[in-house]
C-alpha cells in the first residue's frame, strides 16, 4: 500500500469513446465497480474484458481491447501483493519498512523480482536530474507539517532544520546502494532517522509491472490504472485510441467527486500518464494555505502558482515521479527543466494561475498532439 495519497491526487477518468456522463469514471472518480458490465454512450465493456479490485490502499482497473482478458483477478492480486512485500511502508516485513526502522549500518536484502531495485534506481536518476526536487526521504517533513494527522502542529525554522537533518537522498552521503546481482542488494543507512517513502513513484511502477505481465500473457491492447496512474497500449474495443480525461483544478480538501470537471481529453495509443496537483490536498491555518507538496530543499510547503502537472512518458513510474517533481519546482522552473532535458522525451500539461489569478495552460508540442 502506498498510502493515503499524501503526495499526489487521483486526477484521471478513462473515456471509452466519448466524454461520458458518469457511466465510466473508472479511475479517479469511483471505487471498483461490481456490475456485470460498464455501460457507455454507445457500447459496453464486457465482464470478461475487465478486472477491477483493491490494492495498495486504493482501487485498480484493467481493461483490454482484445477479445477477452488472458489473466485472472487472482493473478493480478497476487502480483500486487508480491510487489508490496518490497515497497509498501504499511507492511512491517517489507524491504522498505525494515530499512526504515533499522539503525545506521549496512543491510542486505533479497529481492528476486527486483521491484525495490527498479524503484530505487529510477528514483536516484530522477533525484539527480531534478537536483533534489524529487526526494523519497521527504516523509519526516510531510509528517512534521501535519499532512498525516495533525495540521495544528506548530512549525518554526528550528523544527524544520531538525527534520531536514533526517532527510537526504544523496548516494554516498545519506545512504549507499549496491546491486549485488541475482536479486540481492545492499543498503547502507548513513544517518539516524533516515527513511525512504516511495509513494511518489512506486504506484506508477506497479502499473508498469502489471502492464509487463499483460504483455507477457499476449495482450496487445490494454488499459491499466492503479490509484490514478495510467498506462495503455494499442486501442480500445471500438478500435479507437484510449481516451482519458484530465481533471480541471477545483479546490476541495475532502476529495468530493461532485466538483470534478474535465479540462482536457488525452488520446493515447501507448505510454503512461500521471497527474500531481496541490488543489485538493492542503489545509489552512491563521489565514495561510499550506500545500501538501513539500520542497525537500527548503523543508517548507511550496508557494507558487502551479496547480497541476500532467506528465506522459513511456513508463508510469517515470510519469509519476516527474509529475511530483514539477509540483515542487513550480511553473517557470518546470518549463526550464523541460527545455534543458528534452532527451527525457516527457510530454507535459501544466495548469497554473497567471498574475491576474486566471487559469492558464502550458503544453509541450507532443502533449498538444495528444489532446482533442
Amino acid at each position: 500500500m502506498f498510502g493515503k495519497e499524501i503526495h499526489k491526487t487521483r486526477n484521471w477518468c478513462v473515456i471509452s469513446k466519448f466524454i461520458l456522463t458518469g457511466a465510466l469514471f473508472l479511475t479517479a472518480c469511483d471505487a471498483p465497480v461490481s456490475e456485470e458490465k460498464f455501460e457507455t454512450d454507445n457500447d459496453e465493456v464486457r465482464i470478461d474484458q475487465l478486472i477491477s479490485g483493491y490494492a495498495q490502499g486504493t482501487s485498480y482497473t484493467i481493461i483490454t481491447g482484445d477479445d477477452s482478458l488472458l489473466v485472472s483477478q487472482q493473478e493480478i492480486d497476487n502480483l500486487l501483493k508480491d510487489f508490496d512485500t518490497s515497497l509498501s511502508s504499511y507492511i512491517p516485513e517489507s524491504i522498505v519498512s525494515r530499512f526504515n526502522v533499522a539503525s545506521p549500518g549496512v543491510y542486505y536484502f533479497d529481492d528476486q523480482q527486483q521491484y525495490f531495485q527498479q524503484c530505487i534506481e529510477e528514483s536516484m536518476r530522477v533525484y539527480d536530474r531534478t537536483k533534489g526536487a524529487f526526494d523519497p526521504t521527504v516523509y519526516p517533513l510531510v509528517a512534521g507539517w501535519g499532512f498525516l494527522k495533525d495540521p495544528g502542529m506548530e512549525m518554526d525554522q528550528h523544527i524544520v532544520d531538525s527534520l531536514l537533518a533526517m532527510t537526504g537522498f544523496r548516494s554516498g552521503i545519506d545512504f549507499d546502494y549496491k546491486n549485488l546481482g541475482d536479486g540481492r542488494f545492499s543498503l547502507t543507512k548513513k544517518k539516524q532517522g533516515l527513511r525512504m517513502d516511495f509513494n511518489a513513484i512506486a504506484q506508477g511502477l506497479s502499473v508498469d509491472v502489471v502492464a509487463k505481465y499483460l504483455e507477457e500473457k499476449g495482450h496487445e491492447n490494454y488499459f491499466v490504472e492503479i490509484g490514478g496512474e495510467v498506462r495503455v497500449k494499442g486501442r480500445n474495443r471500438e478500435g479507437h485510441f484510449w481516451r482519458i480525461g484530465v481533471d480541471a483544478p477545483k479546490e476541495s480538501n475532502d476529495g468530493r467527486d461532485e466538483i470534478r470537471d474535465i479540462t482536457n481529453v488525452v488520446n493515447l495509443r501507448g505510454g503512461a500518464v500521471a497527474t500531481s496537483g496541490n488543489y485538493r490536498k492542503y489545509y489552512e491555518k491563521d489565514g495561510i494555505k499550506y500545500s501538501h507538496t513539500i520542497n525537500p530543499v527548503t523543508g517548507y510547503p511550496v508557494q507558487h502558482t502551479l496547480l497541476s502537472a500532467t506528465v506522459w512518458s513511456a513508463q508510469a513510474s517515470t510519469s509519476d515521479a516527474y509529475a511530483t517533481a514539477f509540483m515542487v519546482m513550480g511553473t517557470e522552473k518546470a518549463m526550464e527543466f523541460l527545455e534543458t532535458n528534452s532527451d527525457l522525451h516527457l510530454e507535459v500539461l501544466l495548469i497554473f494561475t497567471n498574475k491576474k489569478g486566471r487559469m492558464e495552460k502550458f503544453f509541450t508540442p507532443g502533449m498538444k498532439r495528444f489532446l482533442d
